[in-house]
């Protein structure tokens, strides 16, 4: 079967109706949870094996042969359109319009091929996550470099006839969105050597301007390019399939874990600004912990919220940081029974206060629906708190 016969009818009208409740939570306007942008997923029956790696499970197939191979690629990714497509259909069951979302992406390309165009090489292993192999350590290399080419550059290329690809296999009819590519000190790290940079803030701190510079507007560029390849952009410059932003941008940038404060508002908060400037508006992802850097990062123009992992980041600290000025873009829920009276707490303490998203998820579609009306039912009746009370 060819991928286009395998290619699903899209049901627009859900699609229509999951994006108005996001955009509601990302301009503010439902923080009370009168119509909340609630996710309902559950486990798919192709699902890696337990024991692979968690990026592997992340993507839904083996990571090498969809970098590789397009046909490869998009048959896992059709399958995870589809399955997107039943969580949505779901909604009938729960009584409530749902706010899943799904899309063809470049999610297994890693966040960084943007550095191959500076000259760093491209490492795929099975089942790995895919990294970059620096291409600078001095700061003398580093003054060299300049503006590349970003249509013949790298892997960039191959990037853009993957979109291509997409847009004949499936004819423009499912959306497409840009590659999940990562803050600027993220980007320039895969280009210039993390430790060799880090300390080239105190011992060559032009050229550090330097790299970022030159990254910062690849970046913006870089964007702008994918999407000019797209027969069906989403209207989202988030790079993930399971978020959508009508405005601004969603971008990750792990680095900042690494650095204190006043070297985050020196080196890294200014080309981020330029970056949300750029997107109208920035909403910041970290995979670890990063709240001793909320102070600074709510100071960045345009700034939309955080998502940062409650496992990691101290909860009164992601409130007080986005309390009358942004989103979490973490979403609570019921996700499991150890946890859903927790979620609640959280929700309570922050409703009418903060930008939420809520997910309900199970292990198959009977549960995740069950779960739902139940998170519905505690929001409804207070316990999961009110501002109107």
């Amino acid at each position: 079967m060819s991928p286009s016969a395998a290619v699903p009818d899209i049901p627009w009208d859900l699609v229509d109706e999951a994006r108005r409740r996001t955009r509601l939570v990302w301009d503010r306007q439902d923080l009370d949870l009168r119509e909340p942008a609630l996710a309902v997923t559950w486990d798919r029956p192709d699902q890696p094996p337990e024991g692979r790696s968690s990026m592997a499970d992340c993507f839904r197939g083996p990571v090498r042969r969809m970098v590789e191979d397009p046909a490869e690629d998009l048959r896992h990714q059709l399958q995870a359109v589809r399955h997107g497509i039943e969580h949505l259909e779901a909604g009938r069951d729960v009584g409530m319009p749902l706010a899943n979302h799904f899309c063809l992406h470049g999610i297994h390309f890693g966040t960084g091929p943007l550095a191959t165009a500076f000259g760093s090489r491209m490492i795929v292993r099975d089942d790995e996550v895919v990294f970059y192999e620096p291409a600078v350590h001095t700061p003398a290399e580093a003054l060299r470099l300049r503006p590349p080419d970003l249509h013949r550059s790298g892997v960039l290329p191959t990037i853009l006839d993957r979109i291509e690809y997409y847009n004949e296999a499936t004819g423009g009819r499912v959306p497409v969105t840009v590659c999940d590519t990562a803050l600027p000190w993220s980007i320039a790290t895969q280009v210039w050597h993390y430790e060799d940079m880090l300390e080239a803030t105190l011992t060559a701190p032009g050229a550090v301007r330097h790299v970022l510079d030159l990254v910062t507007e690849a970046i913006i560029e870089w964007d702008q390019i994918q999407k000019t390849r797209m027969l069906r952009w989403t209207g989202s410059d988030a790079g993930v399939p399971n978020l959508w932003t009508h405005r601004g941008t969603y971008k990750g940038d792990d680095c900042m874990v690494a650095v204190s404060p006043a070297t985050w508002e020196e080196f890294f908060l200014p080309y981020n600004a330029r970056v949300s400037a750029a997107k109208g508006g920035l909403c910041y992802h970290c995979c670890r912990r990063h709240d001793f850097q909320f102070p600074g990062m709510v100071k960045t123009p345009g700034f939309m919220g955080l998502d940062a992992d409650p496992a990691w980041n101290d909860v009164e600290l992601i409130a007080r940081a986005l309390d009358g000025r942004g989103v979490w873009a973490w979403a609570l829920g019921y996700v499991d029974e150890e946890s859903f009276p927790m979620h609640l707490e959280w929700i309570r303490r922050m409703r009418g206060r903060v930008g939420l998203f809520l997910r309900a998820h199970g292990r198959d579609r009977a549960q995740a629906v069950l779960r739902a009306r139940r998170l519905r039912e505690a929001i409804a009746s207070g316990e999961g708190g009110s501002p109107h009370a």
